[in-house]
Formats: C-alpha cells, sequence, structure tokens
C-alpha cells in the first residue's frame, strides 16, 4: 500500500541561501542603513541601529543600475593627412586591375628614388648625393644642404601594395626607402597604423 501522506524533508541551508537571494532580486534588492548623528553633529553610515546618544535617520539605497554597454569613443574613419574626409568615390586599382577602396601613393622621382605614403606625395624631395644617399633629417623632405632638390610624380596604388613593398624584405636598400611613411609606435598601440 501506497503511502500518499509523506511530510516533505525540510531545506537545506544552501537551499534556503538561494530562495532568499531570489526574493532578494525579485524585491529589487534595495537595502537599507541608518545615519547616526552625534552632539557634534558628525554623520557616519553604519548597518547596525544608532547609540542612544545619536540621532538616528534610515536612508534607503537604490539598486545598482542595469548593465549597459560602454560607448564607442574611436570610430574609424578614413580621412586624409589633413583630417578632411575625402570626398567622392575616390578609388584605385591594384596590380590586378580589382577597385579597392584604402588608397596609398607611389612616389617617384627623377634621380630614381621610389617610396610610398598613405596621404599625398611631396612636391619635391632632396636629391641624391654623390655618394648615392638621399640627405636625412629635416632636408629629406625638402632641400638638402647644397639646396638641390628633385620633383616628385605620384601614382595611386592599393593600400595592401604600399604596405607590402614599405615592409618587403630589402626594402631598406631601395633608393628613397627614407622618405617611407613611417607610422609611429603610439599610432600603432592606438590601431592607427593603416597596414593593419
Amino acid at each position: 500500500m501506497l503511502d500518499l501522506e509523506r511530510t516533505p524533508r525540510p531545506l537545506r541551508w544552501y537551499e534556503w541561501l538561494a530562495v532568499l537571494l531570489l526574493a532578494g532580486y525579485a524585491a529589487g534588492a534595495r537595502a537599507e542603513v541608518y545615519k547616526c548623528t552625534d552632539a557634534r553633529g558628525e554623520a557616519s553610515f553604519q548597518d547596525q541601529p544608532c547609540a542612544q546618544a545619536a540621532s538616528q535617520s534610515v536612508v534607503a539605497l537604490a539598486p545598482a543600475p542595469a548593465y549597459a554597454a560602454s560607448p564607442a569613443y574611436a570610430v574609424e574613419r578614413e580621412t586624409n593627412p589633413h583630417g578632411a574626409r575625402r570626398a567622392g568615390p575616390a578609388r584605385a586599382t591594384s596590380r590586378r586591375g580589382e577597385a579597392i577602396a584604402a588608397t596609398s601613393y607611389e612616389c617617384r622621382t627623377a634621380d630614381g628614388q621610389v617610396f610610398y605614403r598613405h596621404g599625398a606625395c611631396p612636391h619635391s624631395v632632396a636629391a641624391i648625393d654623390a655618394q648615392g644617399a638621399a640627405h636625412r633629417g629635416r632636408a629629406a623632405t625638402s632641400k638638402s644642404s647644397t639646396g638641390k632638390s628633385v620633383a616628385v610624380t605620384s601614382t595611386r596604388i592599393a593600400r595592401a601594395d604600399a604596405c607590402y613593398e614599405m615592409r618587403r624584405a630589402g626594402a631598406a636598400g631601395r633608393s628613397g626607402h627614407v622618405h617611407d611613411q613611417d607610422v609611429s609606435t603610439y599610432d600603432k598601440n592606438l590601431g592607427r597604423d593603416p597596414c593593419h
């Protein structure tokens, strides 16, 4: 014969804890603290009732705000070196003839220097001296110490092609390598490297 009138077992401590937590979440989990002000006017907050010598008031704390995703502070935008947005659908073609959106420039001089920029090429650079090296430093982008400079022509190319040419093995031996646009470590750490 079946015993239909069984008494349920008592709840264990961790089951009670789960029930209390769920009840707290359902009630909004509001908390109350006591604000105690002593005879000198100094206030203190505690979870126990105040001493008899202090005046007491109850402060209800609102529940924590709901989770919200962080705002996007940095939005990548395609801009030219001067910060203005590029106007129009200017597109370059890769060496395979495919249309691409991200463009860079291959800069060539009459004396055989070839270098790559993500922005526009300069109008002129320092000429190669008798030893076959361009003058470095400030003179590398304008006039050399001898005053000689050469004009630069530019061709739009795919950004991937320019990045490859700047970083490939042996690029340091290319005449004009000193004029390649280099991204600072700071910009690389911030994710502003156009080659990535």
